[in-house]
């Protein structure tokens, strides 16, 4: 074989494996594209997420945050996407029933009239919350809890505090929220009336006359 052809094997050979080396240089260039681009395409999915998982409320306060929560416990889709805020939000509302009762208690005892607002702006760990209960509702727990601190008779008071109860259940109806948030909205109410029911136990009965 004379050294040409040698050299045009060798060409051809060198080229074979050049060819080769291109091929699957593209084939690996193609790969990492794809999977940089699928990357690319979950990581907005993932951002959008984690802020709604983290999300208060969905920028509603108020009566519309109250509107919003009474449409979904009916049924109605999650168009703000506060779902994930239940807990929040019953919390919240859990601290406005408790506010007015107390404010009524105080006000009660203290011979005062003067509802609170509503909404209600309620402190909490997040920051400061408008609250907001139907008009009827939170008037009537803070008449009743005016009543109930102006009372010294203990039967007048089991009823009033039963009345709360009521109330309390039905704002509990109004967004599905179920009895343990009455537990939880009444827990001063019902210590108040253990520590009453306690007192009334230590009182000394009457001594029998004798003639």
């Amino acid at each position: 074989m004379s050294l040409e052809n040698i050299v045009i094997a060798v060409s051809l050979l060198l080229g074979i494996v050049l060819l080769i080396l291109i091929i699957y240089l593209i084939s690996r260039v193609n790969h990492l594209e794809a999977t940089a681009f699928s990357n690319q395409g979950a990581a907005p999915a993932e951002k959008k997420t984690e802020p709604d998982s983290h999300k208060v409320f969905g920028g509603l306060s108020g009566r519309q945050l109250w509107d919003e929560w009474v449409a979904i416990a009916n049924g109605g889709h999650d168009q703000y996407g506060i779902k994930g805020d239940r807990d929040r939000f019953l919390a919240l509302l859990e601290l406005h029933v408790r506010s007015l009762i107390k404010t009524g208690v105080e006000h009660g005892s203290r011979g005062i009239n003067e509802p609170p607002s509503n909404p209600l702006k309620i402190k909490m760990l997040r920051g400061e919350f408008e609250s907001y209960l139907p008009s009827s509702q939170a008037e009537r727990l803070y008449a009743l809890g005016c009543e109930l601190g102006a009372s010294d008779d203990p039967q007048q008071q089991a009823e009033l505090t039963s009345a709360l109860t009521d109330t309390v259940d039905a704002v509990a109806m109004g967004i599905d929220a179920g009895s343990s948030f009455v537990d939880n909205a009444m827990r001063d109410v019902s210590a108040v009336s253990h520590d009453l029911e306690q007192e009334q136990e230590l009182l000394p009965a009457d001594s029998p006359r004798t003639d």
